[in-house]
């Protein structure tokens, strides 16, 4: 199951972690894993296009997105993958669990 962790603050994310493979099917054919991964990057992409300094990420057991300067694009673009996310368990339930962490 992939797993993805989100802490906010103030509805910003500050945070997102993924970890885990879907098991949708074998390493390799899974698209439940493909699309969740094209989603990723292509956000952790497109935001370090408008600007570099805008986050940090590593990939490590996972992927781990900070939310650096926690601007207006860079929290719309990170919400935008959020829903992505939301989208794509709705139709694979048993395979990604998201969990949110708002602090106020």
């Amino acid at each position: 199951m992939i797993k993805v962790n989100i802490k906010k603050s103030n509805n910003i994310i500050n945070e997102i972690i993924c970890t885990g493979h879907a098991m949708h099917d074998i390493h390799g054919k899974d698209i439940v894993c493909s699309a969740f991964s094209t989603m990723v990057i292509t956000t952790i992409n497109g935001i370090l296009e408008i600007d570099k300094d805008a986050i940090s990420y590593e990939e490590k057991n996972g992927v781990k997105i900070k939310n650096i300067k926690k601007d207006e694009i860079t929290n719309k673009l990170l919400n935008n993958l959020l829903s992505l996310m939301y989208e794509l368990k709705d139709s694979y339930s048993k395979n990604i669990n998201i969990k949110e962490e708002n602090h106020e």
